[in-house]
């Protein structure tokens, strides 16, 4: 007789060498919150807000290529340099 286990793992070997891996709910929930709030910042006219909302929400701190990034990405949007 075959576990439940015995069949789980069957069913992700078979899986694997179709190339199917597991969908990380998790993971895409956190990827979508995080671009909802990068959006809302991004739409903030004050640069500073934009700021305090990507370090306090995002956790992107000055310095790092992510903030430096966004902070490319705010000031394109809004048409300074």
């Amino acid at each position: 007789m075959v576990s439940d286990k015995d069949d789980i793992q069957e069913v992700r070997s078979g899986d694997e060498r179709r190339g199917k891996r597991p969908i990380d709910i998790a993971a895409r929930r956190r990827r979508l919150i995080l671009q909802r709030k990068f959006k809302e910042a991004l739409g903030s006219h004050d640069v500073e807000l934009f700021k305090e909302a990507i370090i306090n929400d995002l956790g992107w701190m000055p310095g790092t290529p992510e903030y430096e990034k966004a902070l490319t990405v705010w000031y394109a949007h809004h048409g300074r340099s």
